[in-house]
Order: C-alpha cells, then sequence, then structure tokens
C-alpha cells in the first residue's frame, strides 16, 4: 500500500476486506509500523488506489 495514514511511503500489508464507498472501492487493511517502542499494528481503510498486489 501507498501513504497511509500518518506513514508515508509504500508498506507490506494484508488486505482483510473489501468495500465500495461514494468515491469508489476501498480496502481495509492491516500493517505494521515502527514505533519508538516497537512496531505497532494498524489497521485502516485506504482507498483502492494506494493497494497493489506484491
Amino acid at each position: 500500500m501507498r501513504d497511509p495514514p500518518e506513514t508515508p511511503g509504500t508498506w507490506p500489508g494484508l488486505l482483510v476486506e473489501w468495500r465500495r464507498g461514494d468515491e469508489g472501492w476501498q480496502g481495509r487493511v492491516v500493517y505494521t509500523v515502527p514505533r519508538p517502542h516497537g512496531p505497532a499494528l494498524v489497521e485502516a481503510w485506504l482507498p483502492a488506489a494506494r493497494l497493489e498486489p506484491r
């Protein structure tokens, strides 16, 4: 995924659900981000344009 909230860049993640919103398809993804005391697990809905298979 590209540029999730508060964490710019490209990150690996797991797509767990799709939904169709007012502005098109969105994917619910979970991913980890580095934090000062270790990685944190994050869950977010992102526009399909920010998701790509790897």
